[in-house]
């Protein structure tokens, strides 16, 4: 997706995360946005309501998906990105996806976070508390260099490098680890595209030393959340 983000949308758009998001629903959202396909793409309106998303544009590009039939929703300021349960015939194992370009309503943010739990990815650093570090987020071809940020019951990753930013509730992560105090590694819920369905780890290198005290501290608190470990 050509997000082309800047930080300061981010923070922005983030800050809206804890918002009320039950008031949105007393009326649809609607909003302008381009379809990303092979041949140019195409211009239509996305309708959001309580109950999931339509787009209407060109003539055969048309389609409504209840939050239910939602694999994910990925969505940044400027586009959204949507994966559906729907087989692609010719890519076996691959489901069935779509990308659109747009200025994102800020007020959907909280929404859909509350609404579609994992299933629900921000490529967004919220504003947050906490206890930071420099890190470089290391990628197959190239990597992005930022910050985590570990605040309360979350952990964010900015970065102005484009679609890599992140907001994670502790909800969102399967696991941390860690292979020393300068490497941590998230694995989220976040479906990794190029192997259909697998888990997406970031792998970061830090800038300074993670303590010991704290990495157990965090892997504690996140097992707790996803309730493998009794409170």
């Amino acid at each position: 997706m050509a997000f082309g983000k800047t930080a300061g949308r981010l923070m922005t758009a983030g800050a809206l995360w804890g918002a009320s998001w039950g008031l949105l629903w007393g009326s649809d959202v609607r909003f302008k946005v381009r379809h990303d396909h092979l041949r140019k793409g195409c211009d239509g309106t996305m309708t959001v309501t309580g109950d999931g998303i339509a787009f209407s544009g060109a003539k055969k590009h048309a389609w409504t998906w209840k939050y239910q039939d939602i694999q994910e929703l990925k969505v940044a300021p400027d586009g959204i990105y949507v994966l559906t349960y729907q087989d692609r015939r010719l890519r076996l194992g691959a489901d069935r996806a779509y990308r659109f370009e747009s200025d994102v309503p800020r007020e959907l943010f909280p929404a859909w976070a509350a609404k579609l739990d994992q299933r629900f990815v921000a490529e967004l650093a919220e504003k947050t508390d906490g206890w930071t570090l420099p890190v470089k987020h290391l990628r197959r071809v190239k990597g992005s260099e930022g910050t985590l940020t570990f605040g309360s019951g979350r952990i964010v990753y900015a970065t102005d490098d484009q679609d890599d930013s992140r907001t994670w509730r502790y909800q969102d992560i399967e696991t941390v680890s860690s292979s020393g105090p300068f490497q941590l590694t998230i694995t989220t819920f976040e479906r990794a595209r190029s192997h259909y369905g697998d888990r997406k780890g970031f792998n970061f290198q830090l800038k300074q030393a993670l303590s010991e005290a704290r990495y157990n501290q965090l892997w504690l608190d996140i097992e707790k959340t996803n309730g493998r470990i009794q409170r």
